[in-house]
């Protein structure tokens, strides 16, 4: 799965250089009198790897608040394809809307952890899933953005925007060591043992600047906020259950930079990163037993956090 994300991933970074390439070649770049007052609407294409982990947790508020279970999915080189629009409306206001997703599904790895005797501060249950899969991710982005400074080579403004992004995994097998190591043993191989989504939506403000030197920009974005909340859905299908968790005032940030080239007046490579976070917050917990239908609520038992890093190369076009 991740040869084939790499491979998609190299088609589209391919084509981005070819059509660089096809319409850099037959003319210079005019880098004089390319500045950002003059830009209307620009279009941006771009692809590269998204790497992270998210948490899962389970508190027990009648024993004080403790952490009684912990699940932890990681995810490396996630290929993914992003796209962008930014559109200055105004010389002091500009709209923008961007979203991306995973190519393919992609390999990872989960721990789930137990703490059953509230006397022992280490586990005393584990399971490893090595056979671990992020099978999809993806994010969209709305902003607004008012410029305090608008400058030919550079400006400086405020943005507020609001964004929801999604992930879902699966694990297979694994082995397992219960009661502090006195019961081990694997589980079948082919076999879904745990399915888990989450679903963060997050309204934001931000700081945004961008700096133009001869045919160089580059641009810096800052995002944060603590009205985010999340949503996430495990499913234990050996033991047949569901928990569902929900989060609200989780606090969110988000720092990316870019650095971009212009091949033409109106053409310009970049590459571009950005990390993000949303910080563990405890919630209601849902719990239910698919076999006869019981459920039951908890407050201030769940915890749902996430991190990630992803850094891509593109092309973007001004109009």
């Amino acid at each position: 799965m991740f040869l084939q994300g790499v491979k998609a991933t190299g088609r589209i970074i391919f084509f981005i250089f070819a059509t660089v390439a096809t319409v850099a070649l037959p003319v210079a770049a005019d880098s004089t009198g390319h500045f950002y007052v003059n830009e209307k609407v620009t279009l941006g294409i771009n692809a590269g790897v998204l790497s992270g982990q998210t948490h899962e947790r389970v508190y027990a508020p009648e024993e004080g608040g403790r952490r009684i279970s912990q699940l932890d999915w990681k995810y490396n080189n996630a290929a993914v394809i992003k796209g962008s629009l930014d559109w200055n409306v105004l010389p002091w206001m500009s709209l923008g809307a961007s979203g991306w997703t995973t190519v393919t599904s992609t390999n990872g790895y989960m721990n789930d952890d137990d703490w059953v005797d509230a006397s022992q501060s280490q586990w005393t249950d584990r399971a490893v899933h090595p056979n671990t899969t992020l099978r999809h991710a993806n994010e969209f982005d709305i902003n607004l953005k008012g410029w305090l400074l608008n400058e030919p080579a550079y400006r400086l403004g405020l943005m507020a925007g609001y964004q929801e992004r999604r992930f879902s995994f699966t694990s297979k097998g694994g082995s397992f060591s219960y009661n502090s190591g006195a019961y081990t043993g694997e589980f079948p191989a082919d076999v879904t043992i745990i399915g888990y989504k989450q679903h963060f939506k997050t309204p934001y403000v931000g700081l945004v600047g961008s700096y133009r030197y001869k045919r160089f920009d580059m641009e810096g974005v800052f995002k944060y906020s603590r009205w985010a909340s999340a949503t996430d859905i495990d499913e234990h299908y050996l033991a047949d259950k569901t928990f569902v968790g929900k989060t609200k005032h989780q606090q969110y940030y988000s720092l990316g930079g870019k650095l971009g080239y212009d091949m033409t007046a109106n053409t310009n490579v970049f590459v571009e990163s950005a990390w993000s976070r949303t910080r563990n917050k405890k919630g209601s917990l849902t719990v239910k037993n698919r076999s006869d239908n019981y459920r039951d609520s908890y407050t201030d038992s769940a915890g749902i956090e996430s991190s990630s890093v992803m850094t891509t190369i593109g092309l973007k076009y001004v109009f």
